[in-house]
C-alpha cells in the first residue's frame, strides 16, 4: 500500500494491491493482485480484479497448492479500506513522509505490518495557472537536467538569480527566491516551479521607466557601452588568477568575487532590455496595422550575435576538414572522442591551430545550460565541438530564407509605398533584430565567468578529494555554497569531521539517483494532452514554418551530437545556443520541450526550417531512422508518404 500514488505523485490518493495468501507472491509477482486507488477518506475511486491466488495448506498436507482463480468481486470490503487509510494517513503523520506500506486482513482485524518512506516518490502534480503555462517552456529547456545543490547555493542564487531580481525590480516586481522555484527535500532540488513574480505598488511607475530607459539608452549602441568593457576587464583579471595559489578561504572569497562579476551585464540588461520591448511592441503594432502579425518571429530572425559568428566559424572549420581528404575521412569515420588526438598531429597543424582559436573565442559556451555550474564548458569537452565540426563536414539540406520571405512579403504591402511608413516599419525591424542580438550576446558573454568559475570550484573538490572526504573532485557539486563556507582547512579535520561530510555526500548522491527517472516538472503540466488525428505521431506549437521530411535522429545530450546526419531531422530534448550549429544541417527540429520564443524556435526560423515545440513525447515516441514529414506550421509530426530521396520541402507560403 502506497499513501501516495507512487506513479503520478499525487499525496490525495492511495494506492494498493491485494490478494489472497500470503504477501510475498504479490510482492514478487507471482500472482496478479486487486488494484485499488483510494481517496485520502479510503473511498475506492477506481478497482482492477486480480489474476489467480495460491492455496496455503496446513497440517500434514502443508505448502503450497494449486493455484484458484480470483473472484469477481473485491477481496477487501468498505470498512477495511476505510481502516487501511486510516492507518497510512497515522504512518505519515507519525514518520513525516509518504510511505510504502505492508497490511494484511486476518480473523477480520486489519494490521499494518511494516512501513518504510516511498522511494522515487514523483513531486506532486503542479497546478500551474496561465501565466506558470506561458512562462514555464522557457525554464523547462533552462532546467531540463536536475541542479546539484553548489549550482542552486552558488551561481543560481548569488548570481543568475540575483540579476533576475534586480531586474524585476526595476519593474516594480519581486522576484520569487531559488527555494521557492526549486524546492528541495534533503539538500536536493525535487521539482520546478516556474515563478509567478509579484507586483508591488512600484509597478504603477514602471511604463514610464520602461519609455525612459528605452529612450535614453539605444540598443544599437550597447556594445560601447562603458560597463561592458569594465566587464571584459574583470573577466580577464578573474581568468589568470590560479585557484592552486591560494588557501581556502581565498578561494571562496575568489569564487563570490566571480558572482560579483554579473554585476555589469546585471546593469546593462536593466538599462537596455526596455529597448526590446518597446521594440517589440512597436514592431509588432505595425505588422497589427498592416495585417501581417504572423511575420514578427521570422523578422525578429537574422541578426548577427556572437552566436551566429561561432557558427560560421566552425562551418569554416568543416571547410578546413573537407579540403584534407586524409582529416575528411576521420571525421567521416571516428568518433567525437576519438578526433580528439588528430589536434597533436603535426599533418594537421593548420586545423589544430583554428581549433584552438575557436575555443580561445568561444570555448567558454555552456555543453549543457547556463544555469548549470557543474556542467562543463566547451573548451574542458573539445570532444563536443568536434562532434560539431563532424555534422558540418556534410552538405547542408535544402532550406528557405524565411526572414528574407517574411521582408519581401512585408515590402510587397500597398501601404509599404508611402515612404514614412515604409521608413517606419523598416526601423522597427532594425530595431527588434538589435534587440534579440542584445539578449542572445549578453548571454554569451555571462557564460565567460564559468571558466573561472568552474576551476575553482573543482580546485575545491581536489582538495576534499585529498582530504578523503569525497572520492571525486566533481562530487564538490553535492555540498552547499555556504557548507563549503564553513570549511577552513579540509586537510586539518578530524576523522569524525570526514566522517560526516562524506556521509552527507553519499546522502544526496544516492537522493539524486533515487530521483533520476523523475523529471523535475511533469510536461503535461505545461503543454497538455493534446488532441491528434490517427496518423499523427507527435504534435506541440508549429514555431518556425515549412515542412520537411527526413529520417529522424535522436540527440539527448551534448555528446551525441556527432551522430546527425545532413537532412535528418533533429529529434531533442531541449536545446540552448551550444546546439545551434546542428541546426546549419538538420532538415527540420523537434523539441520535446519550448515555444515559439524558445532558442531552438528563433534559430530555427533563421536557419529556415521547420520546428515543433513543446511535443512532451518527441524523444520517447519517434525512433532513430524513422521518416517522418514536419509541419512547422501546424505543429504536426506525420509518418513520411512522400518517395525517400525527397527532402526539405517547404511550405508554399514559405516559398
Amino acid at each position: 500500500m502506497f499513501s501516495a500514488d507512487p506513479v503520478t505523485g499525487r499525496r490525495d490518493r492511495i494506492v494498493l494491491d491485494a490478494g489472497r495468501g500470503p504477501g510475498e507472491d504479490v510482492v514478487s509477482g507471482l500472482v496478479t493482485p486487486e488494484h485499488y486507488v483510494l481517496d485520502h477518506r479510503g473511498q475506492p475511486m477506481s478497482w482492477h480484479p486480480g489474476g489467480s491466488a495460491v492455496l496455503i495448506r496446513a497440517g500434514s498436507a502443508a505448502g503450497r497448492g494449486p493455484a484458484m482463480e480470483e473472484s469477481a468481486k473485491p477481496a477487501l470490503t468498505k470498512d477495511h479500506l476505510a481502516r487501511l487509510a486510516e492507518l497510512s494517513a497515522r504512518a505519515v503523520n507519525l514518520f513525516g513522509a509518504p510511505q510504502d506500506m505492508e497490511w494484511a486482513v486476518a480473523g477480520g482485524r486489519v494490521y499494518l505490518l511494516q512501513a518504510r518512506p516511498i522511494t522515487a516518490l514523483p513531486p506532486e502534480p503542479a497546478n500551474l495557472n496561465f501565466f506558470q503555462k506561458r512562462i514555464g517552456p522557457t525554464y523547462v529547456e533552462m532546467f531540463h537536467e536536475r541542479p546539484f545543490p553548489l549550482d542552486v547555493s552558488g551561481w543560481l542564487r548569488l548570481g543568475l538569480f540575483d540579476m533576475l531580481g534586480q531586474m524585476a525590480g526595476s519593474i516594480g516586481v519581486v522576484f520569487p527566491s531559488v527555494a521557492q522555484i526549486l524546492p528541495q527535500e534533503d539538500g536536493v532540488v525535487v521539482r520546478l516551479v516556474p515563478p509567478v513574480p509579484r507586483p508591488t505598488i512600484k509597478i504603477l511607475g514602471a511604463p514610464a521607466s520602461i519609455v525612459a530607459r528605452g529612450h535614453r539608452y539605444r540598443l544599437s549602441q550597447w556594445t560601447g557601452d562603458q560597463r561592458l568593457a569594465a566587464f571584459l576587464a574583470e573577466v580577464d583579471k578573474l581568468d589568470q588568477q590560479d585557484p592552486g595559489l591560494l588557501g581556502w578561504p581565498q578561494v571562496l572569497e575568489h569564487v563570490r568575487r566571480i558572482f560579483a562579476g554579473l554585476t555589469p551585464i546585471t546593469d546593462l540588461r536593466v538599462s537596455y532590455l526596455p529597448g526590446l520591448l518597446l521594440s517589440q511592441l512597436k514592431l509588432r503594432s505595425l505588422l497589427l496595422l498592416l495585417g501581417r502579425p504572423r511575420l514578427a518571429p521570422a523578422l525578429n530572425a537574422g541578426a548577427p550575435t556572437q552566436t551566429s559568428a561561432a557558427n560560421e566559424e566552425l562551418e569554416n572549420l568543416a571547410g578546413l576538414v573537407r579540403a584534407e581528404p586524409s582529416l575528411r575521412a576521420s571525421f567521416e569515420h571516428l568518433e567525437p572522442s576519438d578526433l580528439t588526438p588528430l589536434l597533436a598531429n603535426p599533418r594537421y597543424a593548420d586545423f589544430a591551430r583554428r581549433f584552438a582559436a575557436f575555443l580561445a573565442s568561444y570555448g567558454h559556451r555552456e555543453t549543457s545550460s547556463v544555469v548549470l555550474s557543474s556542467s562543463p564548458t566547451w573548451s574542458e569537452a573539445p570532444e563536443v565541438v568536434l562532434g560539431l565540426v563532424k555534422v558540418l563536414v556534410g552538405a547542408p539540406p535544402p532550406k528557405t530564407d524565411q526572414t528574407g520571405n517574411a521582408l519581401r512579403e512585408l515590402l510587397a504591402h500597398p501601404a509599404m509605398n508611402i515612404p514614412r511608413l515604409r521608413r517606419l516599419v523598416l526601423n522597427a525591424v532594425e530595431q527588434a533584430k538589435a534587440g534579440m542580438a542584445f539578449r542572445e550576446d549578453t548571454h554569451f558573454h555571462a557564460t565567460a565567468l564559468l571558466p573561472p568559475l568552474r576551476r575553482s570550484l573543482l580546485n575545491l573538490g581536489q582538495r576534499l578529494q585529498a582530504a578523503d572526504i569525497i572520492d571525486r573532485p566533481d562530487e564538490v557539486f553535492h555540498l552547499r555554497f555556504e557548507e563549503l563556507g564553513t570549511m577552513v582547512d579540509p586537510a586539518r579535520f578530524t576523522a569524525g569531521e570526514r566522517d560526516r561530510w562524506r556521509s552527507l555526500v553519499t546522502a544526496r548522491a544516492a537522493k539524486r539517483q533515487e530521483l533520476a527517472a523523475v523529471p523535475l516538472l511533469d510536461l503535461t503540466a505545461l503543454f497538455g494532452e493534446t488532441a491528434r488525428s490517427a496518423e499523427t505521431l507527435v504534435n506541440g506549437s508549429g514555431a518556425s514554418r515549412g515542412t520537411a521530411t527526413g529520417a529522424v535522429r535522436i540527440i539527448r545530450q551534448p555528446a551525441e551530437f556527432g551522430a546527425l546526419r545532413s537532412g535528418e531531422i533533429l529529434v531533442c530534448p531541449y536545446t540552448n545556443p551550444s546546439w545551434t550549429p546542428l541546426f546549419q544541417r538538420a532538415a527540420a527540429v523537434v523539441v520535446d520541450t519550448g515555444g515559439i520564443g524558445s532558442h531552438a524556435a528563433i534559430v530555427a526560423r533563421e536557419y529556415g526550417i521547420p520546428a515543433v515545440m513543446g511535443t512532451c513525447n518527441g524523444t520517447s515516441t519517434l525512433r532513430d531512422g524513422q521518416r517522418v514529414t514536419v509541419d512547422g506550421g501546424s505543429g504536426l509530426v506525420i509518418p513520411a508518404v512522400t518517395s525517400p530521396d525527397i527532402t526539405g520541402h517547404l511550405h508554399p507560403l514559405d516559398q
